[in-house]
């Protein structure tokens, strides 16, 4: 780990986070998941169904060519805003965790001097 890497921005080799902006930026990722959420739900009404695009034998392999990709975005776009929840969950967990060790940091220290 170095100062410039992101992880360590004092150079001492130990993780560095600053915990509100993190927690901030847990907030902003799950906004982004309903974001997500809420705009596939206004797009999802409008597409036309599946194999339905276009005629005669260009609309034919354009839908044939194109079928496995609707099925697969029309089944993970509904998932999706979950990851985002997910993720902003596991950061808001590792917020807490990262300032309960070193509130216990800080305790060591301070009965170290004492």
């Amino acid at each position: 780990m170095s100062a410039d890497d992101g992880v360590s921005m004092d150079g001492d080799d130990v993780v560095d986070m600053y915990p509100a902006d993190t927690a901030q930026q847990m907030t902003v990722i799950d906004a982004e998941g309903v974001h997500l959420s809420t705009s596939w739900t206004g797009i999802e009404g409008t597409l036309a169904a599946p194999n339905t695009f276009g005629h005669e034998l260009l609309g034919a392999v354009f839908n044939e060519r194109t079928r496995e990709a609707d099925a697969s975005i029309r089944q993970a776009a509904p998932a999706a805003p979950r990851y985002y929840r997910d993720i902003a969950e596991a950061g808001r967990l590792l917020v807490k965790a990262y300032e309960a060790r070193d509130a216990e940091a800080a305790n060591d220290i301070l009965i170290q001097l004492s």
